[in-house]
């Protein structure tokens, strides 16, 4: 806790000047059940390199259980800056990050998640990258380090680079939500997150759908963001590549970009046959041995996502029937 308001009283110890055409940011956290992070993500928000008359912290509470919101409005009471915590029941975290949109009328809204913390650059580097990037620029999102305590998964999941900012041939893929940055318009005009319950690669979607409109993603080479909430069991792995894969599959319906369940699952289940393969690339990282021991792993995580697919193509599916039945 001194640490806590030490780090508080240093950040609003002075007030930057601020450059007129700076873009305003509203900082966007969806928060659930987060009392034990959310105090040290909040006093790294305080304390960046931004103006802090041209950003806003948004604390989302989803319904938590919790005193996650109390916990957030005292950091945010003795702040400097403009902060706001939304209460909300639940309902994903989509449907929070999308009250956070509607409840901005900043130029840029950024993401982060709850069980992270951001190095003080992180607001300038990626709402930098989005402003001097290339025009028609929607988002930018920077990189993340992932601290988990030592063990096998969570050694897989670091070797991998698991938590990452997705690329394809040099181009962004897609961007993950826990550091990110994106202009309000763009993610007003393509009604920002699905809020399906249950469904997870929401990031994906956005992303793809955001590119089907004819903007382009983009990497901001600084601005790091520190995630301290690694799956550290098989179990807790496989659920959440199973909730990836269903969630790909119920999503795909948006996709224009070749992204299909069957091509998918065709991709998945080649890495799983190849897991020996994709282990032995890992070699130069932690070892000869230690990559052949992420074998098993490997044909797990992507057999879950298959698995998550054929579950999300069925569910897909009887929804389509019920639709259908419902016109009638």
């Amino acid at each position: 806790m001194e640490a806590l308001d030490a780090t508080l009283r240093a950040a609003t110890s002075t007030t930057p000047a601020t450059p007129a055409t700076l873009l305003s940011v509203s900082v966007v956290i969806p928060a659930y059940n987060c009392a034990a992070h959310v105090e040290r993500l909040l006093a790294s928000l305080c304390a960046q390199t931004y103006p802090r008359d041209r950003y806003e912290i948004m604390l989302v509470d989803d319904g938590s259980s919790d005193d996650t919101a109390a916990r957030a409005e005292r950091v945010l009471a003795q702040w400097g800056g403009a902060g706001r915590v939304l209460r909300k029941p639940n309902g994903g975290p989509a449907s929070a990050r999308n009250a956070g949109l509607r409840a901005s009328t900043a130029d840029v809204i950024a993401f982060i998640d709850a069980d992270c913390v951001a190095d003080p650059d992180w607001l300038a580097s990626v709402v930098g990258a989005l402003a001097t990037g290339a025009p028609g620029a929607a988002g930018a999102g920077g990189p993340l380090r992932n601290v988990a305590p030592p063990g096998w998964v969570t050694g897989y999941l670091d070797a991998c680079q698991f938590f990452r900012q997705r690329t394809r041939n040099g181009v962004v893929d897609y961007l993950l939500t826990a550091n990110v940055a994106f202009r309000r318009e763009a993610l007003t005009r393509v009604g920002g997150f699905d809020e399906r319950r249950g469904v997870w690669a929401e990031d994906a979607d956005l992303s793809f759908r955001l590119k089907q409109q004819g903007y382009a993603l983009l990497l901001a080479p600084g601005g790091c963001v520190t995630h301290f909430g690694s799956p550290g069991s098989v179990r807790s792995l496989c659920r959440e590549l199973y909730r990836y894969g269903f969630g790909a599959a119920v999503l795909s319906r948006n996709w224009r970009n070749g992204r299909t369940p069957a091509s998918e699952f065709i991709r998945h289940g080649g890495a799983a046959a190849l897991a020996p393969l994709l282990a032995w690339r890992l070699r130069r990282k932690v070892g000869l041995a230690r990559a052949l021991s992420f074998w098993p792993l490997i044909t797990l995580e992507h057999l879950s996502f298959c698995w998550g697919l054929c579950r999300g193509v069925l569910s897909d599916a009887g929804r389509g029937v019920a639709e259908k039945g419902a016109g009638r």
